[in-house]
């Protein structure tokens, strides 16, 4: 057996997870020595970082098929999602480049992102003012809105006469004639927070339906369900994170969309709860008061794989 047909899963989702980082803008030196020190602690990283950028080097070369970009996410809506499917191409050994057929491109052609732990502002034409929540993408063309992966808020403060502004997501539309509303693409569903002013549901096979004010909804390909939900849930437009008693597993799952590489915690501490609000510039801070308050052990392997484990006992 070849070297190159040793490399793992786990190893290859590395390589991706070092490759898609070092694409970001403004990649600091500690990331870039981080990343050479991984390369170099196994040929077999070593072979799956090349294979990796051969990948990524593809990818660049398709940016100008347009079309591309609608299949950013094809099958799954979360960046994680994203590296894995890549990984399996790694693991593959592909020869030829097979991603044209299977929809697994690069999650950089959409006309706007924002890249994780950012938040991006957009004023566009029309009165359109949008506000890109971390790692999210989106395609824009006249008053049609493709939102490709994450999280968006919308403000519309006038509508052409007789248009309405329409998101689409996987599972179908939110079209407004004014006011404000979020939308946040999740794996298998959408979901909807409606502020002020007017938004209709449009799921692709489903019936439609207005929403009220303050209205929170989540919905599939067929249909609507109402839901529980807070204004606390868009604390991200003003950089902060919110917990109500959440538990700790579901925290940091929220958490993790805001930083690269992997924030977990022991099985055994999912349930715990969390309780305050914190603010999303510095995660490394909120990991700390959190880990301070349940009086738990930080585990940081680098800052890219960090764990919250019971603290152990001395003596």
């Amino acid at each position: 057996m070849s070297g190159a047909a040793e490399i793992t899963l786990e190893i290859a989702e590395q390589a991706m997870s070092w490759y898609l980082e070092l694409a970001e803008p403004q990649v600091s030196a500690e990331t870039l020595l981080a990343c050479q020190r991984w390369r170099q602690a196994s040929h077999l990283h070593e072979q799956a970082w090349q294979r990796a950028e051969n990948l990524g080097r593809r990818m660049s070369g398709m940016r100008q098929h347009r079309p591309l970009a609608n299949a950013t996410l094809c099958g799954g809506g979360s960046r994680r999602r994203v590296i894995k499917q890549l990984a399996l191409l790694l693991v593959a050994g592909a020869g030829t480049w097979a991603a044209r057929e299977s929809g697994l491109v690069a999650p950089l052609l959409a006309d706007y992102r924002s890249a994780v732990g950012e938040r991006r502002n957009l004023a566009l034409a029309d009165g359109l003012q949008l506000q890109l929540n971390t790692d999210s993408a989106i395609d824009v063309q006249e008053r049609r809105i493709e939102l490709l992966r994450g999280e968006i808020l919308v403000t519309l403060d006038r509508s052409a006469p007789g248009r309405r502004l329409r998101v689409e997501t996987r599972e179908g539309a939110v079209t407004s004639a004014q006011g404000q509303f979020s939308v946040r693409q999740r794996d298998g569903y959408s979901q909807v927070a409606l502020l002020r002013g007017d938004a209709r549901i449009e799921p692709y096979s489903g019936a439609p339906r207005s929403l009220e004010r303050d209205e929170r909804v989540n919905f599939t390909r067929q249909e609507i369900f109402a839901r529980r939900g807070s204004s606390a849930e868009l604390a991200w437009t003003q950089g902060m994170i919110v917990a109500d008693s959440q538990p700790l597993g579901d925290f940091l799952v929220e958490l993790s969309r805001y930083r690269h590489g992997h924030l977990g915690c022991d099985p055994s501490l999912a349930g715990l709860r969390v309780s305050g609000t914190y603010p999303l510039d510095d995660t490394d801070r909120v990991l700390a008061a959190v880990s301070r308050t349940l009086d738990l052990q930080l585990n940081s392997v680098t800052r890219y794989w960090v764990t919250l484990q019971p603290r152990a006992v001395n003596g």
